[in-house]
């Protein structure tokens, strides 16, 4: 038996199809155009305002999904898909890390050194806290974090929610790395997670960039 995953932009959403540069057959998920010295995705920098959400939900109908986590990796042309950047996906990928390593620590680039690619597991975190690593689940993809399966970020407790008739409610339960079958109150039914692209305001390098980011589990009927 299997399990179907999907990650949609909303509590109980399609899967993610943003079109992607390159190939009108691939799909995933556009963080739009970052500016140096910010984020995106981007309302407001001073109020902190912006991300793209993620909410992760499986179809088992008995078992929790385990070690989840996520992780990033270089585009994929052996799908068939035609990479769309303006270098090649090693290159990217390696952007990304560099980008990460060095990255400051500021939630919304209001020093300029914030860079590369965050993600933000406190659900209900508000929008003055969140991507703010002294309040909020925060992490930074780069080398040793979220660079490999081995690496990988798992789902944090307090991403963890269910759907209550429509209403994002907070598990009561949950345990790390797990996401619980549809209406698991305990658990979790979904893991609501949240990204942004931070680009550092020396840096030089632009076009488009493009990259793999993989959701990791594991499932036993």
């Amino acid at each position: 038996m299997t399990v179907l995953v999907t990650i949609s932009e909303t509590l109980s959403g399609a899967e993610l199809s943003d079109a992607l540069v390159g190939d009108v057959l691939a799909v995933g998920c556009d963080l739009g155009s970052v500016q140096n010295n910010s984020f995106a995705p981007l309302i407001d920098k001073g109020a902190n305002t912006g991300k793209q959400d993620l909410y992760v939900r499986h179809d088992g109908a008995t078992d929790p999904i385990t070690n989840c986590g996520w992780y990033l990796q270089a585009y994929n042309t052996s799908l068939s898909w035609t990479y769309g950047g303006a270098r090649t996906p090693a290159l990217d990928i390696a952007a990304l890390w560099d980008l990460g390593d060095a990255s400051g620590t500021s939630k919304n680039n209001a020093d300029g050194l914030s860079g590369g690619l965050w993600l933000d597991q406190k659900w209900d975190a508000s929008a003055v806290q969140q991507f703010d690593s002294s309040v909020s689940n925060v992490w930074i993809y780069k080398t040793g974090v979220g660079n490999s399966l081995a690496n990988k970020i798992p789902t944090h407790v307090n991403s963890m929610v269910y759907d209550n008739a429509t209403v994002e409610t907070d598990a009561t339960t949950p345990v790390a790395g797990s996401i619980g079958k549809a209406a698991d109150t305990v658990l979790g039914d979904r893991s609501h997670a949240k990204k942004r692209i931070y680009i550092p305001s020396a840096y030089a390098e632009g076009g488009y960039y493009q990259w793999e980011t993989v959701f990791a589990y594991s499932f036993t009927s």
